[in-house]
């Protein structure tokens, strides 16, 4: 049996939680700025501005996916606060 290159890392089972639990929470970011743009567009007379702040938005949790690091374990930590608040908070914003 050969020995497991150098560079690989292993996560230990929790390590992956937080990892999947930071990216549960960017991707209810995405969701809450999807329906807030999918509810602004069923209307009437949308509001185009609050479309393009909510693309916008959307962009920047895609993003902070993309440049999430799983094996920094504070910043996953922080992404996973973050972006469950702003979730709700988006989330709040087109009750």
């Amino acid at each position: 049996m050969s020995e497991p290159p150098q560079n690989e890392q292993s996560w230990s089972g929790v390590e992956v939680g937080r990892y999947e639990a930071a990216l549960e929470a960017i991707h209810g970011a995405i969701g809450a700025y999807s329906a807030l743009i999918a509810q602004e567009e069923a209307k009437d007379a949308p509001d185009e501005q609050v479309i393009e702040e909510a693309r916008q938005g959307r962009r920047a949790c895609i993003r902070r996916r993309e440049d999430l690091d799983p094996t920094d374990a504070t910043q996953v930590a922080q992404v996973r606060t973050e972006f469950s608040a702003l979730a709700e908070t988006v989330r709040a914003s087109h009750r």
